[in-house]
Parts: C-alpha cells; structure tokens; sequence
C-alpha cells in the first residue's frame, strides 16, 4: 500500500488539477490519479467569464491562461425572426472588474494548472483506473487499476473530480439528484468566419428551431456551434443531420471545415451530498448542468476554490471537519439556486415555442441591454457562483466586486434575462 500523503484526487480534468493547485499552494502533498493515458485533448468548456478570470488570477495562473486565449470583449443575442440583435460590450465593468471574457480550451487550462500544481509537488499518475473506495476515521484507501497491476492508495482524504459520469460518486453510493432532458446537444468545432455574419466572440442565437450557442475558441478561425435535437432521434446517426441543420448556420453554397462534432445527453442534476466521511466531490462529479450560458465549469472552478481553502485548514486543525458539511451544502445551494436555473432558462429561451413568450423575451433582453446597470448585472452575474466562502480569512472573501461597485444582483436568476 501506497501512503500518498494528505489528499488523493481523482480526475486530471480542471477541476481536479485547479484543486490539486489550491492544495499544493497550501502546502499540503497531493496526488491526482487519472484513468486515462494523458490529458484530454478536447477543448470542452471553453469561455471564462469574470468570476472565472478572477479565480484563475488568484490561483496565478492568469498570465499563462491568458497567453493562449482569444480575448473576447462582446457578447450578443441574436433573434432572427425578428431582426434582431443585442449586443453588450464587457467595458461596462471597466474599473469594477475585468472587462473581458477569455476564450480557452479546458485542455489547455489542465495543463497549465498541472504545470503550475507541479512546482508545489503536486504528482499526477496516468492510466490509473479508481475501482474501490474503504474509509475509516483516520483515512482512506482507494483501489485502482495501474499499468503494473492493482495498487492501493492510502490518504487523509480523497476528491472525486471525475466528471459527471463519477466513479467515486457511484462508489461512495451518492444519488445524482435530479433530471435528464429530452433533448441532447451535439457539440461541433468548425472553422469558419462567423464574425462576418455579425456575431461577437460570444452569441446566444434564440430560433425554436434552430437556436444555438455560437462562440469562437481560438485565435486561429475555430468557433464552437451547438445546438439541441430530440433525444428520441438515433444518436449514432446524429452526423446525418448535421449538414441539413448547418444550412441554417451558414449561408447556401459556403463552405466550412468542420473539425469535430459529439453528441451528449445534458442534465440538471447535483449529488445529494458532496461528502461523505473523508470522500468529498468537486466539478461535474458533484452537479451537472446544460452548458447554456456556460456556468458548468463556472461553478465547478469554484468548487476548487472553496474547497482547496478549508480542507488544508481541516487538515491542519485550524477548523473542525463540519465545516466540510457547510461546503456540501453551500455548493449545492449555489447549483439549485443560481446555476441550474439560470442554465435552464438560458436553454428555454434559446429554443422557445411560444411566439408570444419569445416576443417578451426579446423586449426583456432588449431592456436590459439598453440599460447601463443592466448591462453590468449581465456581466456580474456569473460572480454568485461564488456564495459563501465559509472562512473569515478565506483567500477567495474578497473577490466578488459587486458589493464595492454599490450594485446588488439580489434575486436575479439569469445572465441575459
């Protein structure tokens, strides 16, 4: 048996390498352990709102992250059946907070969270496949699968940051609350200029049939298009269809390349806890949202943040382990109470039927568009994903800008509406 010493992470997705950097910076010996044979290379997740900048610039990687983004300084709604566009620049938080978004794939944040975490001797070990959880008052040993065979882990406490599929999760006998919807999304990189069909970095386009997310990845002429169709349609012949929805995204007889497409299913569901005894979840292994407006990983970096403040405060006795309890439910309230309903409604207007709900959609977001505070209240909002930072000297208490600027986001529910 391994002893790994204080915490063994699971999952080298962000979440789990962001974590393992917050814990590492604190001092404490991390391993992270992945199943598969190297970092995923797929870009996933890829706009950073301010509430994200802010904890990539906490975490000092901001400069690196930067370095390897397309800076995006707009966001617009389209409304085709009506003409109309919206469209709202990120200056309008100048001298509040960053008045930017920044446009990265997930797999270059991993790596360059990995890069950083080891310079604070964070380990991370490939092909490593978690297969059994024991936990007793002291530790926990965790069981996996390893190239030379089976191996054991001995650790004060261990994170699932695997995703929404979570082995940890399902080994620890956690419920993943909530539902699935009829609808799956398909996920396509294309290349192509979108911005001469006048769309920003960033775009919600709201179509009952055609409503989709359009955004750019790279500096390198790579957007990011998706769109919904009903689940009841056979997946694995999703790509047949996909040249006749592209005629309604891209002007007849143009061509584009496109370099990939994935259908997944898209869920609103949060684990029923997010610990259990020294077994505790981060990311998608603890919620799981449709990415309509992108509060995912939004959520799920801070779920690093927090977490990676109280545990080596836990481990050090500076605080009782209750305070792991007040996490779970903290980052659940956050989930049920500002990032799921604010990924839904974001999905129901991007593909609303009712033509009367949709001309009332359109004057809101035309409001709040026009209105300066408005304006600011759409860029702010991703900060309540942040909630209570659990400790007086948290390292994160500070970072919301929405009190000093003398604005309260108060009961709002939604970034565009």
């Amino acid at each position: 048996m391994e002893q790994v010493g204080d915490v063994l992470i699971v999952g080298a997705g962000p979440a789990g390498l962001l974590t393992a950097l917050g814990l590492g910076q604190a001092g404490l010996k991390v391993v992270v352990i992945e199943a598969e044979d190297d970092l995923s290379e797929a870009p996933r997740a890829m706009v950073y709102m301010q509430s994200t900048i802010a904890a990539l610039d906490g975490y000092g990687l901001l400069g690196d992250v930067t370095a390897q983004s397309l800076v995006g300084k707009r966001f617009a709604c389209h409304i085709p059946e009506f003409g109309f566009k919206a469209t709202v620049s990120h200056d309008v938080v100048t001298g509040i907070t960053y008045d930017y978004n920044l446009h990265c794939g997930q797999n270059k944040i991993a790596r360059i969270a990995m890069k950083h975490g080891e310079a604070h001797g964070v380990e991370t070990l490939f092909g490593t496949r978690l297969t059994a959880i024991e936990q007793d008052g002291h530790g926990v040993v965790a069981t996996a699968e390893t190239p030379m065979g089976e191996k054991k882990f001995r650790t004060k406490y261990l994170i699932g940051a695997d995703g929404a599929r979570s082995a940890v999760r399902k080994l620890m006998n956690i419920e993943f609350e909530g539902h699935t919807w009829a609808e799956r999304f398909v996920a396509t990189n294309v290349y192509y200029p979108f911005e001469k069909l006048g769309y920003e970095a960033s775009n919600f386009v709201l179509d009952p049939s055609h409503g989709r997310v359009v955004a750019a990845i790279d500096n390198d002429g790579l957007w990011r298009v998706t769109y919904a169709e009903s689940s009841a349609l056979p997946e694995e012949t999703f790509m047949e269809r996909l040249q006749e929805r592209y005629r309604h995204f891209v002007p007849e007889g143009e061509k584009y390349d496109l370099l990939t497409a994935r259908p997944y299913n898209i869920h609103q569901r949060a684990a029923a806890t997010l610990r259990k005894g020294r077994v505790l979840l981060v990311g998608d292994a603890a919620h799981a949202t449709n990415p309509t407006g992108g509060m995912g990983l939004t959520t799920g970096i801070w779920d690093t943040c927090i977490l990676s403040d109280i545990l080596p405060a836990v481990i050090s006795g500076e605080e009782s382990d209750t305070i792991l309890d007040r996490y779970s439910d903290e980052r659940r309230r956050v989930f049920w109470d500002i990032s799921s309903p604010n990924a839904s409604q974001n999905k129901r207007m991007m593909e609303e039927g009712d033509p009367v709900q949709r001309k009332q959609d359109m004057e809101t977001v035309k409001a709040g568009s026009e209105d300066p505070v408005g304006q600011k209240m759409m860029m702010l909002f991703p900060f309540r994903v942040i909630g209570d930072t659990l400790r007086a000297d948290s390292r994160w208490k500070d970072t919301d800008p929405t009190p000093r600027a003398g604005l309260d986001l108060g009961e709002r529910v939604g970034q565009i509406a």
